[in-house]
Order: C-alpha cells, then structure tokens, then sequence
C-alpha cells in the first residue's frame, strides 16, 4: 500500500477497493473484514473528502480579498492535516508494522497545524466550526457512494457468474435431455430383449424337454451298441476260429504239412497284431513315414516287423490279397522275407533284422562303425541281384522307394532289402521332389519304371563311394572323374580303396544317374562289371577281432543237401537249389515245394547268377 498523496498504479484484478468514513470506529468493521476476506490482494481505501466552500461563507470579516485568500490557506492546510490524520488511522489500523512511521507523520502534521492554528487564532475555529458540520454531512454522502460502487462492482461479478451458471445450466439441461433421450431407446431395447428372452426361454425349455428325450434314446441306443459290440467281438472270435479250422482242414484235406520254419505266408488277424505289438506300444515303434508305420513285434515266438499301410488307396481287399500272393511268392537271400499278412489292418508282416540299416552305417549312428571297401563293393553286387531279381519276376516288381533307409543289414552285414513292392500296394502321392534318391524323370511322367529304381540305385553308388550328403555328390564325382582325381571323392574311412575299381564304380554310378531313362545301363550288366571288382573281404578291427570264419553263409547251402550249392537254380516257390537236387526231386514226382510243401505253379527252373559268383568269389578267398 503506497503512502497518502502519492500516485500508484494499481491492478484492478488484484486490488479490493473500500470506502471509509471520516469515523475510523464506524469504517472498523468493514475494512477489518475486507483484510480478513482478501488477504493477499492489494486493499485501497477510498475516503472522499469535502473542502470548505469559502463562497458560500457570510462572515464580514472575510470578505476582504488578502484576508480571505489566506483564509483558503489556512483552511486547505487544515483540510490537508485532517485526511492525512484518518489516513493513518487506518494505515494504523491495517498495519501494525508502520505504526511508528505513522505516528511520526502525525508528530509532524500536528506541529503544523499548532502553527498555522497560531497563525490564524480565533478565526480558524469559528470556520472550522461552520465547515465541519458540512463535512460530515459530504462524507456520509461520499461514503454511501462508495459502498454503492463496491456493491455495483459485486452485482456486476455476480451476475457474470450468474449468466455462467445460467450457461452450465443450459448445457446440464442439455446433456440430461440427450441422457433421457438414450435411456428412453435403452428401455425400448431392454422391452424388446426382454422379449426375446422370454422366447429364447421358451425355446430353451423345449430343447431340454428334446434334450431329455434324446437323452433317454441315447442310454438306450449306448446300451444296444454296448451288446452289438459285445455280439460282434463274439462273432469275430467264432470267425477267426472258423477261419483256423477251415485252413487247417484245408491243409489235412490237401496232405499239407507246414514245417517249424515258418516258411509258408500266414493270414493273421487283427487281434493277434494287436497281440503282437503289445497293442501298438510307442515303444515297439521303430520308424513312421509315407508307406505306413513300422512296429517291432512277437508273433508266435517269432520276432517279426509288423508294417501297417496307410488306410487310403484305391485297390479293395480283392486287389491287397491278389498283390499279396504275387508278394508272397518272391524269395531271394538279399530281401526280407514276407513271413505273413493282416488284410483286416493292411499290415505286412516281416522277418525281423536286428542290425540296421545302410542308412545307419553312412550317419554313424548308435556308434555303427564304418563299412570297409570291400564290403561296400559286396553290398552294391547284393543290391544290384536283388533288383534285377525282381524286375525278372513275374509279373515285374518295381521297388519305387529304393534308398539306404530301405536296405537292411543282418548280423553278417549281408543286404536285406524291404518294402519292395510296397508301391503297387499304396499309389504314389506326394512323392518328395526334395528326395535325391527320387528319379527326376518321374516328376516328368508321373510313373515308376524299372529305370527309376535304376536311378535311385546310382545314387545308392555314390553314397557308397564317398559317404557323402547327396546335394551335389553327382556334380564332385563327375569332376573327379574327369580330372583323373578320383581318390579325392572316396572315403577314407573304408579304407585304402583300390584307385582302378573306385573310377570303375563311380563311371557305373554316373551312367546309372543319368537324366535320360534310355541312357541308363541295364542291371545284369552292371551287376556282372561290379561282381568282378569283388575282392576277399578281410576282417575289419571294427566288427571283428578274428579271422573270418569258413563256415559258409547259409543262403549258399542247398535246402536238400545242406552243402555250397555249384550250380544254383531258381524253382517256381521262390527258393534256390542245388541244380541236381532239385532236378531228383522233380522226377521222383514231386510238384510240391520241398521248402513249404505248398503246391508249384511250374516246374520251370531259372539259373542264379548272381548267388553262382557270389558262391564263386567266396570260394576263390581260399
């Protein structure tokens, strides 16, 4: 707050203005309640003081001109000390803190006055007397005026809050009216929901009604299929008993007499599958892919391999049973013997070899150690006899399927190759294009010729040559080849392959993977070219620590007369014999098989080549 007199600029916003009268006692209140109201703000006190009006003064002794101008001086002086007086008294009032700066502007306005009151004597009372009456009568004036001010400064801010309210009011009345609006179509959507769910609920009762009655016919229909179930277990039981007593009146009535061999292919039910498998234990699982799973299993104390197909397909049991009985009629020592069949299940069931397969020797897996060269070699001749074996039968066999994963080995490392003829059982769909064993021409034609298996045996060639991933395994041979540099494909862990017989197998595998089918070698060429390269197999530190034994293997030993067969010949059931043995058979008048006792289509009897210089090389080794 600045001093009396002097000019300040003041902020309306921040100032409270408030009118006071001449009586500080009557003002108290109202400025102690503005102070305590807007502490904070700026508060000016607004006094209107009235001056002396010397022309309405009737004195005599005034009117004289010198006399009266130094009358209006005495007079505003007097004016002067009297508002500077209640001026302090409410700076007094206000602040306690400039008390002493106050009472000294007083100490010295009162010296003033005492001096001027000197000045003028007895006149200045007799004014002031006359002017005081109209001083008061002027500051209640000034004061009702201030206080109307104020108040029209409060109804003016009153009534611009009042039009804001008015205005808040307007929008409340306007969102009430929106929420009025959407409550009236919420009721409206709450009828028709309401509605709805008392259909939706009349409908529910009548589905539990259906649902109860349907729930009754369906204990009953549970309780009828749980008998025809039971009578169906019941009629298949009789029927496989029927079936056992049929074949083996069957087999009285043709004079049969099965030996402990189990040569001879056995329909089986599925029970005794089922039975077999230990009811399909994942355990027993040994393998799963396009052509069905594999399990391990235990068939009248025999172990076998239980091969399940696919369900899809497009040939009937008729057609299974027929491609059966060719299947069962193939026998060779480098195949896995079909020992019998499910056509219930479409299940094929095989001699089990305990040993792994090629695929296994290539990736070293369950530490299986390298094969030696001369095994390779040997292997290759055994494929490659047992391929042409059934591309000579008749009618053809094709493999479609021919790769390491495919050619088992037994406990002597002699070739077993299964799931022959699997493709005439199963259409070929889907074949994998990524598959390097698969032949390119196929994807050209759409059909498997005696020239796919071909391919795939070249591939099979290679692998056994370099022991290699077959991703670009064709393009590194034909450059060693070329090269003359042939010992950089080979693989070393086979040993010191023999330079001549490695070029000699690889140009073989080359031709044999040749794009053009026409292009390909014929089998019994090949097999001739490779069964020349055979050399003594020497025993390897990695199956063996012993000398070979002389003991020959027993796929080189006649059926009848239990010594090397000289002269193999092929009969119609399959098996190999010695050629004089078979032929005394033959004469005494026998037409049955002297391996199954089965009866022989023919008599017609095929040269084994390729078992004849097997049997041959493994002379020549001593």
């Amino acid at each position: 707050m600045g001093s009396i007199g002097d000019e300040v600029a003041l902020e309306v916003d921040e100032t409270i203005f408030v009118a006071v009268a001449e009586d500080v006692e009557r003002s108290k209140t109202t400025v102690l309640w503005a102070a305590r109201n807007f502490s904070g703000k700026k508060i000016c006190l607004l006094y209107v003081h009235r001056p002396a009006r010397p022309a309405s003064w009737t004195h005599k002794k005034l009117a004289g001109g010198t006399f009266r101008k130094h009358a209006v001086k005495v007079i505003e002086r007097v004016d002067k000390h009297k508002v500077d007086e209640l001026m302090d008294s409410y700076l007094h009032l206000l602040s306690e803190t400039q008390e002493k700066k106050r009472e000294g502007n007083v100490a010295r306005e009162v010296h003033r006055y005492d001096k001027a009151m000197h000045d003028i004597g007895q006149s200045k009372r007799t004014v002031y007397g006359e002017a005081r009456k109209e001083w008061k009568e002027d500051n209640s004036t000034m004061e009702a005026l201030c206080k109307a001010k104020a108040l029209e400064g409060l109804c003016i801010k009153e009534q611009s809050r009042r039009r804001k309210l008015e205005e808040l009011l307007e929008k409340e009345k306007g969102e009430v009216k929106t929420v009025i609006e959407q409550n009236s179509g919420f009721m409206k959507k709450l009828q028709i929901v309401q509605s709805d769910n008392l259909k939706l609920e009349s409908q529910i009762k009548k589905l539990q009604d259906l649902e109860k009655e349907h729930g009754d016919k369906f204990d009953t229909a549970m309780e009828l299929l749980k008998s025809f179930r039971q009578r169906r277990d019941e009629i298949r039981i009789d029927h496989e008993n029927a079936i056992k007593e049929v074949n083996a009146l069957k087999r009285l009535v043709k004079g049969k007499s099965v030996e402990s061999s189990g040569s001879e292919m056995l329909d089986n039910s599925f029970m005794e599958i089922n039975e077999a498998t230990n009811e399909f234990d994942p355990s027993w699982k040994l393998g799963e892919g396009k052509y069905g799973s594999v399990y391990k299993g235990n068939l009248q104390n025999l172990q076998v391999t239980v091969k399940m197909l696919p369900s899809y397909g497009s040939q009937n049991h008729f057609e299974f049973e027929r491609q059966m009985e060719i299947l069962s009629r193939v026998r060779h020592p480098n195949l896995v013997t079909i020992v019998g069949t499910c056509p219930e299940s479409r299940s094929l069931i095989y001699q089990y070899i305990p040993n792994g397969s090629l695929e296994d020797c290539f990736s070293s897996a369950n530490n299986v150690p390298a094969l030696p060269w001369e095994s390779r070699i040997r292997i290759a001749s055994e494929i490659c006899s047992a391929l042409l074996f059934l591309h000579s039968n008749v009618p053809c066999i094709i493999h479609g399927n021919l790769k390491p994963s495919k050619i088992l080995l037994d406990s002597n490392l002699v070739t077993k190759i299964t799931d022959y003829g699997i493709s005439q059982l199963i259409p070929i769909d889907g074949v994998d294009k990524s598959d390097p064993h698969v032949d390119p021409h196929y994807f050209v034609s759409e059909e498997m010729t005696l020239e796919s298996d071909i391919y795939s045996f070249g591939m099979i060639l290679l692998q056994l040559l370099t022991r290699r991933p077959l991703s670009g395994v064709l393009r590194d041979v034909k450059c060693a080849v070329e090269n003359d540099n042939i010992s950089a494909v080979l693989d070393s862990s086979a040993g010191d392959w023999p330079v001549a017989r490695g070029k000699k197998l690889a140009n073989i595998a080359i031709r044999c993977c040749k794009k053009n089918p026409l292009n390909r070698p014929d089998l019994p060429i090949v097999l001739r070219v490779i069964d020349r390269m055979k050399a003594p197999e020497l025993p390897s530190s990695s199956y063996t620590n012993q000398k070979v034994p002389r003991k020959p293997p027993s796929h080189y030993l006649c059926p009848i007369f239990q010594e090397v067969m000289k002269d193999p010949l092929i009969a119609a059931d399959g098996f190999t014999y010695e050629a004089e043995a078979i032929r005394e058979w033959l004469a005494n008048g026998h037409d049955t098989s002297p391996m199954t006792n089965l009866k022989m289509e023919d008599c017609n009897l095929i040269p084994n080549h390729a078992l004849h210089l097997a049997i041959q090389d493994w002379q020549n080794q001593w």
